[in-house]
């Protein structure tokens, strides 16, 4: 299986600068137009289904690109973004000054590390990889468009790079509708490329 794992369209949340996890967030005028340019990059590209997280601004993609891609979609819970706990709904500087240690976590490759009342890395890493694996089950031969979040998506991107506890995973980040495309046959899995961003050039 092929799979094209896509950062959701800019959201209302991300153009406040707010962490979001798991709170609900539109896409902005500007997340549809990024997401109707990724629509347009994929297009030659003959995709199999869609599978996307739960969350609104995660939906409000893989509606542009089932309606462009001629796709279905699916919902899957473990597509959603990490908990952030207590920092849900704080800027990045409130997020810094109230909860120091806690936004440290927020950053840190260590995989206990819980930001309070949130979520572990290893809980993401697992949830996601258990995704796709069995995505691959249905659809070994086939090219899938998997949506998702930012920081979910640098999880993932870390843990193929080999999770080291030392790493700052903003170095995995992905602008809004960007991509990474991974091959997976049975139990392995290779990243081919990440943070595929140039179809986003011209987009204001």
């Amino acid at each position: 299986m092929r799979a094209i794992l896509v950062r959701h369209g800019e959201s209302e949340g991300n153009q406040q600068g707010i962490i979001q996890g798991r709170l609900e967030s539109q896409l902005t005028a500007r997340g549809l137009r990024q997401s109707f340019a990724l629509a347009a990059a994929l297009a030659d590209l003959s995709i199999a289904h869609i599978y996307t997280s739960p969350a609104l601004r995660a939906q409000g993609t893989a509606n542009v690109l089932a309606s462009e891609l001629h796709s279905q979609i699916t919902v899957d819970e473990r597509l959603q973004e990490r908990d952030f706990g207590l920092l849900q709904g704080k800027n990045v500087l409130e997020a810094r000054k109230q909860h120091p240690e806690l936004f440290a976590a927020l950053l840190s490759g260590d995989p206990q590390r819980v930001s309070a009342q949130g979520e572990s890395l290893d809980n993401v890493n697992n949830r996601l990889f258990s995704c796709l694996k069995a995505l691959n089950e249905r659809h070994q031969n086939d090219t899938v468009v998997i949506v998702s979040h930012g920081h979910a998506l640098e999880i993932a991107i870390w843990q193929l790079k080999g999770a080291l506890i030392t790493e700052d995973l903003r170095q995995y980040g992905h602008q809004n509708c960007s991509y990474s495309i991974m091959n997976i046959e049975g139990e392995c899995i290779k990243l081919v490329k990440w943070g595929i961003a140039t179809h986003l050039r011209n987009i204001r």
